[in-house]
């Protein structure tokens, strides 16, 4: 006979109760370096200690909920404390966990530095556990989050001195376990809305179409795909303007946008947007698509003084926005010869003007009795773009007149330039990586580098437009471009420091080669249209190909 077999016994772990809370996510033994510890440390991911008391209760909670992750979003004044989804263990596997502290902890506390707390830390992170199709697509940017860690450390190894840096994913997706992850969940995402979209039609709601599109945009800005960002947003567009009725509307109560949070989405996407397709040259799609068409109100009137800071924060970015579309309206007009109502059209700019004007001395009062410093850097933001629009809404029909307009606004520029810098050297001494969609100080250098003709200025402007780059790969090429725009229409000043007017451009069309190693660029005079072409390549030296540019100008492809 056989003998009877012994019943195993499993060998007893003790549970991990101390440690911190990553280790305790993965189950793994953690060595309680303080303040990281060495395993954090060397996979690159967050480190956060519980207290004493977290722990006690920890351990006294009851069996069946077993929660792998638990969160709340962080206290700050814009959106006060809020209580979020508690994530069980069934909802998230093997490297899910991870994935999704990533985007919670490092994209989300990153995109919070531009505002929109409300959308990033409260909104996104209810979503994910209301729609599968929200929940994949923030898995798979948390994986992408991943993969450029490990991207980020082979190029600080290498001593390579190129002009922009091509993101990993965009030519090897497959390189990793985190790339694949990160097109798996991304696929799915994509897959399961459209899907969706062909079964309910017109039927899906706005606010769905809305935060999908945005995680879409921001999947596919982190590889520096412009092409797909182009033509998400685009289709966005298209598809919110049938459904979903402008923020400025007096009907608020057909309003399909139901928190504020969706709010602050409506307003970021279209400011997106439009400052992307107005100053970037990677969105032709949108430059040359149609303007919105929602009834965004421009008399508004300036908060009163003892609204709070998200009020007045909210009442800004409506203002804003709706100066941009009238931006947007009048650059098409221009550039496309679209018809336009010329009397209306003025109507409207004196309304952005005036109301330029009494927000710069509303925020500067503001400003001048704040003590808090977080709260200083939100006015000052605001005031570089009010600033920024009393400048550019001196709007003239007359092409050459609104080059020269721009020949006496000098001092103005540089107000505005040294408000930024302010900005920028409180903003270092918090976070070493801009945020990725950064629609207030970005657009507003941009346009200082694009339409401001003293050399000095532009150059200091152009600086900080590189301070703001990070590490994404399109704001690293806008930047080159930028400053070839800018030192070859420095070739042609004359003996008494003016640049001619037939000899100022504008950069309309770019596009890249297969692994983007080479940047084509097309510059159009502003004036008499005339068309200039060059290649930039990567790894070339933007000085050497400046002084050639400089001294032969048939290096030009004209």
């Amino acid at each position: 006979m056989t003998a009877p077999s012994i019943p195993r016994k499993r060998a007893h772990k003790p549970k991990v109760r101390s440690g911190c809370v990553t280790c305790k996510t993965r189950r793994v033994k953690c060595g309680e370096e303080r303040p990281i510890c060495r395993r954090c440390q060397k996979s690159w991911l967050p480190c956060k200690y519980n207290s004493p008391e977290t722990n006690q209760g920890e351990h006294h909670s009851h069996a069946n909920e077993q929660a792998v992750v638990s969160f709340q979003a962080e206290t700050s004044e814009k959106s006060g404390s809020r209580l979020l989804p508690r994530v069980q263990r069934d909802d998230f596997q093997d490297l899910d966990i991870i994935y999704f502290d990533l985007f919670r902890s490092a994209i989300v506390k990153n995109l919070c530095l531009n505002g929109y707390t409300n959308f990033w830390s409260r909104t996104i992170l209810r979503e994910i556990f209301r729609d599968e199709c929200v929940r994949d697509c923030v898995l798979g940017i948390g994986a992408l989050r991943r993969a450029m860690m490990e991207d980020t450390k082979d190029a600080s190894s290498s001593k390579s001195k190129a002009l922009w840096v091509v993101p990993k994913i965009a030519t090897t997706s497959l390189s990793t376990r985190y790339h694949r992850d990160a097109i798996k969940y991304y696929t799915k995402s994509i897959s399961k809305f459209r899907s969706r979209m062909s079964q309910e039609g017109s039927s899906t709601p706005s606010r769905t179409i809305l935060i999908l599109s945005i995680l879409f945009v921001m999947f596919e800005a982190i590889q520096g795909n412009s092409e797909s960002v182009d033509r998400i947003m685009q289709a966005a567009i298209f598809a919110l303007e049938d459904c979903t009725p402008g923020l400025g509307t007096e009907n608020q109560g057909s309003n399909s946008l139901d928190d504020e949070g969706v709010r602050e989405a409506d307003y970021f996407l279209t400011r997106f947007s439009g400052y992307s397709s107005l100053l970037c040259p990677f969105y032709p799609s949108l430059l040359k698509g149609p303007a919105s068409h929602r009834n965004w109100s421009l008399a508004a009137k300036i908060p009163s003084w003892s609204d709070d800071l998200r009020q007045i924060e909210l009442a800004f970015e409506r203002y804003t926005t709706s100066s941009l579309i009238w931006s947007f309206r009048s650059c098409q007009a221009h550039v496309f010869s679209r018809p336009i109502d010329h009397e209306k059209n003025r109507d409207e700019q004196l309304i952005i003007y005036l109301q330029a004007h009494d927000w710069c001395k509303f925020l500067t009062r503001k400003l001048d009795q704040e003590t808090d410093s977080l709260r200083r850097r939100t006015w000052k933001m605001m005031l570089v773009e009010a600033k920024m629009f009393t400048i550019y809404t001196r709007y003239s029909r007359s092409a050459e007149e609104r080059e020269l307009l721009w020949d006496f606004r000098i001092d103005e520029c540089s107000e505005v330039i040294a408000l930024v810098e302010s900005i920028l050297d409180e903003l270092t001494s918090r976070t070493t990586l801009p945020p990725l969609f950064e629609d207030k100080l970005l657009p507003t250098l941009r346009c200082l580098v694009c339409k401001c003709r003293d050399y000095e200025t532009r150059m200091k402007a152009l600086a900080l437009c590189e301070r703001l780059s990070g590490p994404w790969f399109e704001n690293r090429a806008v930047s080159v471009g930028m400053r070839i725009m800018i030192e070859l229409e420095e070739r042609d000043r004359d003996e008494f420091g003016f640049i001619p007017t037939e000899s100022r451009y504008r950069w309309n069309t770019s596009s890249f080669n297969v692994d983007r190693t080479e940047l084509r660029m097309g510059l159009i005079s502003t004036i008499t249209g005339a068309r200039k072409e060059l290649t930039i390549r990567q790894d070339g030296n933007i000085d050497d190909l400046i002084q050639k540019l400089t001294a032969s100008p048939s290096q030009l492809i004209s």
